[in-house]
This record gives C-alpha cells, structure tokens and sequence, in this order.
C-alpha cells in the first residue's frame, strides 16, 4: 500500500509546477526524438551502400577458381562448371545466377588510358542478378546487334570523354601470356550511384571475348542471388563441398568493409544515443536538483513524521522517471511518423550527390529503422533518467528535518 501511495504522490508532485516539468520532458522528446531520427540516418545510409554494391556487382555470393581469386590470371577458370550448374539450377535456394569473365586491362583512347576491370556478361542472365542494367543514363544496355559493344560508368566516360558510339581499345595479358588488344564500341553509359565503381569497371559481352580470344575456355565469375539472406551462409557451405578448387565467399568476404560497417552499425548507435541521453541528462539533473530546493521543508516534514529515507529516495526517483514515461510515447509517435513519411516519399541529398556516391549511396533516402530501435532506445531514456535522478535523490536525503522545517 505505501508503494501505491508513494507513486500517487510523485505523479502529483511532477505536476506541481507544470511548466518546469513541461520544459524537461519537451527536451526528452527533442533528445530522443533526434536520436532516433540520425539513428534512422545512418541505419538507412549503411543499408543503402550495402544493398547498392550487392544489386550491382557482388550479389550474395560469389564463386571463383581459388587461383584465380589470387593471381586474377585468365588461365584459372571455373572447373566442371556443367556440373555446377546443375547444381544451381537444381537448389530451391538459388533465386538466380549469372557466369562473368573477368579481365584486368587498360583502356584507351585519343584522350588518355586507364587501368580497368572489363565484365564480361551473358545480359539475358546478367539482368536477374544485378541492376545495371536501370542505371543506364545514355544509349542502350546491349541491344545492338554488334558484338563487340561496352557499357561504361558514367565517371569514367566523364574522365576520358568517352561517348556513344566511341572506340576505345582495351589492352591485357591473354591465356597465354602475349599482350593483346580488342577494339569496342561503346553503347551505353551507367551511373550505379557507386562513383568507385563506375569509375573502374566496364560491362562487354561474353561473346565478343571468347570469339576473340579462342584459347579462353571456361568463366572466371559466378555471381548468385539467394532467395533471402538466411540461407545464404548454408548455400555456402554446401557449395564449397562440391570441388575443392573452388573458392566461395559470401558478399562480406569480398566486400569486407561493408560487413564489418554492418556489423559495428548497432553497436556505434547506441554509444552515440548514450552520449546524447548523457548530454541531457545534466538538464534533469539541474531540473531536480531545483525542485529538491524549493521543497526542502516539505521534505524535512515528510522525514519529521516518520517517513525513511528510502521512500524519499524512491520517491525524487519516481518523478523523474516519471517525465521520461510522459515524454516517451510521443516522441515514439512522432519519430514514427516522420520515417513512415520519408520512407515512401524520400528524402533528396542530391545536392550532396557526388559526395555520398563517392561512398556508394544514392541521392535519395528512403528512411527505415527497426522496431527494436524503438525499445531498445527507450529503455535507455529510462535507465538514464533513473540515475539522473539519484545524484538529487543524494542531496535530498541530506536534508537536515529540524532546520528544514523552521526555513521559509
């Protein structure tokens, strides 16, 4: 019963002077409100260079000579790829795949040269593992009847003024080791919203490598998609058992930086919230400390007529959690509403645009953040004013009741 009666008494006492307790719980939804919209920023921010660099080249997984994975040689291709196929065709977790050949090699123009990464692609595969292919800004992504057309990012067509219809030459080491050159024309340029990539990878048909280069007999690449990400890692497994020459990684083995930004992104938001909440914590403080002061005789009363100093404690520590509880649920609304709105309609960047392709994210972001977010950032308020309120719960009890209670 006094447990009741003591919370009846600090909801009553948060309302004593409801300006002040209005002012301390409009900061912590204001404080919690910005925590978990830049939470949403950067979770939104992360997710989308992670899925841009996935639906662009890496897909889930990715298979390769182990070799190959370690001298990029045109020689160490993928060995009974038939029967790896098959396999693929045949596994209800395989959503689709797609076979690249891969070649490292200048290209060149009357403008200068530059040191790229040519992909060779079968674009009726191609097209159900990645999206290059709604990324094309000029011309066309391989329906020409030529065969030997090149797609281009966009920063490197701007770097060597490369156009549609150019030429360009691209100069490698073959199987065998001689230098060769092959002449493209370009069809298309892409802008994937990854500058980095743009700038180094270059997409020609499969055909036109292996009618010019008849001593290369097999693919260097095999990108696959799986139907949702909690099967990716068992794919994995199982497919590293079908040959011992081959060398399968998941996405955050190739892409490495990407996985560990995943991994230490929930981590580093709640340290940053908990720099914030602790920044606003000093504003309850001060809060308090000024309630304790102007109720300093009614505290030395309450302690005169018996009542322990626990249930002071308990009591200057209910009221302020109290004001994190009222605040909460709005801020929660609120934040609610704000990402529920900017994740349909978006929010435009591009005028930061080159910066944030420089990272590989696009212009516009469509906000998103994770229900446990919400709670889990909640309880946080909570916790932190629960020990904002134990320095004032401190002074509190030192309240002296004989010279409380003759003080004005």
């Amino acid at each position: 019963m006094r447990l009741i009666t003591l919370i009846k008494i600090g909801w009553r006492n948060i309302w004593r002077n409801k300006k002040r307790s209005l002012v301390v719980i409009l900061s912590i939804i204001l404080g919690l409100y910005g925590g978990l919209i830049i939470s949403s920023l950067m979770i939104t921010l992360n997710s989308q260079r992670m899925n841009t660099a996935i639906n662009t080249y890496l897909a889930d997984i990715q298979i390769h000579n182990k070799e190959f994975s370690k001298e990029y040689s045109l020689s160490d291709t993928i060995s009974n790829i038939h029967y790896l196929e098959e396999k693929l065709k045949n596994d209800n977790r395989v959503k689709s795949y797609s076979k690249r050949t891969v070649i490292n090699g200048m290209l060149s123009n009357s403008t200068g040269s530059y040191g790229v990464n040519v992909l060779g692609i079968d674009p009726e595969f191609e097209i159900k593992v990645t999206n290059v292919y709604t990324k094309i800004v000029e011309g066309d992504y391989f329906e020409s009847k030529r065969e030997n057309t090149m797609i281009v990012g966009k920063k490197l067509a701007d770097k060597l003024n490369l156009r549609l219809r150019s030429k360009v030459v691209i100069t490698f080491q073959d199987v065998n080791g001689d230098i060769t050159s092959l002449l493209f024309r370009i069809e298309g340029v892409f802008k994937s919203g990854n500058s980095m990539f743009d700038d180094y990878n270059v997409f020609v048909k499969n055909n036109s490598i292996f009618s010019n280069l008849p001593d290369l007999n097999g693919y260097h690449e095999i990108p696959i998609l799986t139907i949702n990400d909690d099967i990716t890692e068992s794919l994995k497994l199982d497919l590293q058992k079908i040959n011992n020459t081959l060398d399968v990684k998941f996405w955050g083995d190739i892409a490495v930086e990407l996985a560990y930004a995943n991994k230490m992104m929930s981590s580093f938001l709640y340290i940053f919230m908990l720099i914030v909440l602790s920044g606003l914590s000093f504003g309850i403080i001060n809060t308090m400390l000024m309630a304790i002061l102007e109720r300093k005789k009614e505290i030395g009363m309450l302690m005169s007529i018996g009542m322990s100093k626990i249930y002071i404690f308990l009591m200057i520590c209910l009221e302020t959690v109290f004001l994190s509880l009222v605040a909460i649920p709005f801020s929660v609304l609120i934040t609610y509403i704000t990402i529920d709105y900017f994740s349909v309609s978006g929010i435009d960047l591009s005028i930061v645009g080159s910066g944030l392709e420089n990272f590989g994210v696009g212009t516009i972001l469509y906000l998103k953040l994770p229900y446990e977010y919400y709670f889990n950032l909640s309880l946080l308020v909570i916790l932190i004013s629960f020990i904002s309120s134990m320095f004032p719960a401190i002074r509190a009890l030192k309240i002296n009741p004989a010279e409380a209670t003759k003080s004005i």
